[in-house]
């Protein structure tokens, strides 16, 4: 079963879920003779809801396949998105009352009923996947890269792999795979692996795919010490069609003038305290690598102390970083800090969707230790990104060498849906984090 079929059941689980919990509400709320009534007059309003629903459970992560496995961050996750459901349910009817219903008690059991069959059914859908819908799974090499791909699938059965041997290269490798149906080998690159025992096992009917695109499928990043100029000049395409192009421009312009309508007076009362705090400057510009490697100035609400880098440039650390004030703490954590970028998409420095703009010092020092590091600079930068949801700051230069494998698989593989996507999961990370 493909990633994409996977994501599709656990949609088509939460209609189910929808409809029982909606008629169960029926028949527990209203007598026998007013079941038609009640049908005709709630069903339109609460399927609408519904996919507000939908919707709400995207932005929080909950048709990740990677992040279905029932844990307390998993279930704090799904909390949350329950909470968010009834809230948007109250602004529907009550605020925007265009359906000429107010379901107080409805709503509520409406919720609670689709929340509880929802989860039992991610709890099932996990159990199949961990169990019975699982491909037999044979990797093939020593790279550090595998090895992580194996501790991978191990903690995460639901990527619907199952490891059953691991080999250190394909001539030992001692299986007789028309025995084992649905087989894939997963290759690391071998200079030494000899032709006819590749060409035997697609005889034997397996599926055969390297590392790289392991990779690429099932952790969502592209291995860096994987690809060379062949997969730069296939792979990498700069020019996207001019509905891309045009969409995205739109989507900048207007998304950045309404989240800077919308958060002025959050900006204001920040401005506020910054100055009251240490009557220092209450904006800060840093020089970072845009677009094609031109350096620009990044706008953002000064968060730590005055000339905390008069020895230089320095790392940050995130939250445990002594520079940053109480008050950046606070912005910080509220993400108020980075609303002046968008002033940086309005002049077109910035898109809303792109890799992170690194500083000019560490791009000089990332590039002599990261292969093809420069391709970040052959789009445009982004206010967020891929490597930004799907990773943690980098402090480092192996965090960033990761992080830049999450960019190589945005540059590959973005279009207007991954762009509205990573915008959806950075509201989650707004609010969650």
């Amino acid at each position: 079963m493909t990633d994409m079929k996977r994501t599709w059941l656990i949609v088509f689980g939460d209609f189910a879920s929808f409809l029982i919990s909606f008629l169960i509400l029926i028949i527990i709320r209203f007598n026998p003779q007013n079941y038609s009534y009640a049908i005709d007059s709630h069903m339109v309003p609460f399927i609408i809801l519904y996919l507000f629903w939908v919707l709400i459970f995207y932005i929080f992560g909950l048709y990740d396949l990677v992040t279905i496995k029932p844990t307390i961050p998993y279930l704090n996750r799904w909390i949350l998105a329950i909470v968010s459901s009834f809230v948007i349910g109250l602004l529907l009817f009550y605020l925007v009352p265009i359906f000429g219903i107010a379901p107080k008690i409805n709503l509520i059991i409406q919720v609670i009923l689709f929340g509880i069959f929802s989860f039992l059914f991610r709890r099932t859908i996990y159990t199949l996947f961990a169990r019975g819908i699982t491909r037999p799974t044979i990797l093939v090499g020593n790279s550090s890269y595998l090895t992580k791909l194996e501790n991978t699938i191990a903690t995460h059965p639901q990527t619907g792999l199952q490891v059953i041997k691991h080999f250190q290269n394909i001539n030992e490798v001692n299986l007789d795979l028309s025995k084992i149906k649905n087989a894939i080998i997963i290759l690391d690159k071998d200079k030494n692996a000899l032709d006819e025992n590749i060409i035997k096992f697609y005889k034997q009917g397996a599926e055969i795919i390297d590392t790289a695109k392991a990779y690429e499928k099932y952790l969502y990043k592209i291995p860096v010490d994987y690809i060379d100029i062949s997969f730069v000049v296939e792979n990498v395409k700069i020019s996207k069609d001019i509905l891309y192009r045009f969409a995205t421009f739109i989507f900048n312009m207007i998304f950045s003038i309404i989240i800077i309508i919308i958060t002025s007076p959050f900006v204001l009362i920040s401005i506020l305290l910054i100055y009251i705090h240490d009557k220092g400057p209450v904006f800060y510009t840093q020089e970072r690598v845009g677009l094609n490697g031109n350096v620009f100035k990044l706008y953002k609400l000064r968060s730590m102390i005055i000339d905390s880098e008069k020895n230089g440039a320095v790392w940050c650390t995130g939250t445990s970083d002594a520079r940053v004030t109480p008050i950046g703490q606070i912005i910080r954590k509220l993400h108020i800090d980075e609303i002046p970028q968008m002033i940086n998409i309005l002049k077109g420095e910035l898109s809303l969707v792109g890799p992170r703009p690194e500083r000019p010092e560490f791009v000089s020092l990332l590039s002599k230790d990261i292969p093809y590091y420069s391709l970040r600079h052959i789009i445009r930068p982004g206010f967020t990104g891929w490597a930004q949801i799907k990773y943690r700051y980098a402090n480092t230069i192996e965090d960033s060498k990761e992080k830049f494998e999450y960019d190589l698989y945005y540059i590959k593989n973005r279009n207007i849906f991954i762009d509205f996507g990573i915008v959806l999961r950075t509201i989650q990370i707004v609010f969650i984090h």
